[in-house]
């Protein structure tokens, strides 16, 4: 891709029914999609993690200078742009990785069960809430439903609690709850030494999303988002831990870029856990989620146009010259 080459941004907004993580009450999100010689990326930050707003990023991309975010969309729209030039879909010959099932609080919870049973989702992934108990009671629901089938359950607290609090969580747990747990992600802010004494002492399996750079032990399974930094840095760091691939909750097009990287790394050899790439149902539908369909933990794509598809959808929004 070159350097002169213009960039074309659409921005958007993304509308979901509920909280999406422990640390965020906001339910409308903003992004902006970028076209860079026909190729199409998503800009999608949050700055409840410490991303700037998307306005700053996109002043920034004007003034020439990248932030993590903006880069990881500038690679997208570069490999997207090859493929569909090359008029191939970037998922031929690759296998989207299966997912766990993202648990809405804002869809009502018979319908979900059912679809998890009937479609036969093998692990589920829940936000955690800083009043545990809330927590407790949900994942007692789901390890009475699903028991006979052997579902694993996850759950996210993005670093809401403290060591004490988490102690207490594990410990007054049901034992059907401990039972079923596959991991716990990012239960308070990442300490080595605190973490490994609490797998030690609890039995419990911890993930580890913010603070991978600087990992070292104390937990099983690294989680990383494609679309917001390179997956191969993160494997390789952590060779020997569970390698779990998200989306980063963003766009229908970065969820895509996301399944595709997924699929990439397994098929390169890499040892995926159960993924996190189907997030479509978290959000209001729109043009792009009205194509992103996923049944049982299998994500589908969308080859319309090639490269991550949405061809016609892409070419028909408004855009307007960034640089």
């Amino acid at each position: 891709m070159s350097e002169a080459s213009p960039i074309y941004v659409h921005d958007y907004l993304l509308k979901s029914g509920t909280a999406l993580n422990a640390v965020s009450q906001r339910r409308v999100f903003a992004g902006a999609l970028l076209c860079v010689d026909g190729g199409y990326g998503c800009v999608h930050p949050w700055p409840e993690f410490g991303d700037a707003p998307v306005e700053e990023q996109l002043r920034l991309l004007a003034e020439g200078i990248t932030t993590p975010v903006t880069e990881m969309a500038l690679r997208c729209a570069e490999i997207d742009g090859a493929a569909r030039r090359a008029g191939v879909s970037l998922f031929d010959g690759l296998s989207i990785p299966r997912s766990h099932y993202s648990w809405s609080f804002a869809a009502e919870t018979e319908p979900q069960m059912q679809r998890v049973m009937e479609e036969g989702w093998g692990a589920i992934k829940a936000k955690g809430f800083a009043n545990y108990g809330e927590t407790i009671r949900f994942l007692e629901g789901c390890a009475k439903r699903f028991e006979s089938q052997g579902v694993r359950l996850r759950v996210d607290f993005n670093g809401v609690l403290d060591r004490m609090t988490f102690e207490k969580f594990v410990e007054f747990m049901p034992l059907r709850i401990y039972r079923a747990l596959d991991f716990v992600e990012d239960p308070f802010p990442y300490e080595a030494e605190a973490w490994e004494a609490i797998r030690r002492r609890w039995g419990v399996a911890l993930a580890l999303d913010k603070g991978w750079k600087t990992g070292t032990h104390g937990f099983d399974a690294v989680v990383v988002k494609p679309a917001r930094r390179d997956w191969r840095v993160v494997a390789d760091m952590h060779p020997e831990k569970r390698l779990v691939m998200t989306s980063a909750m963003d766009h229908a097009l970065g969820q895509m870029f996301a399944a595709y990287e997924a699929a990439t790394a397994a098929a390169t050899g890499y040892q995926l856990d159960y993924c996190g790439l189907c997030t479509e149902h978290l959000f209001a539908k729109d043009a792009f989620f009205e194509r992103v369909t996923s049944h049982g933990g299998y994500l589908e794509a969308d080859r319309s146009g090639g490269g991550l598809g949405f061809g016609e959808v892409l070419e028909g929004l408004p855009w307007r010259r960034l640089v």
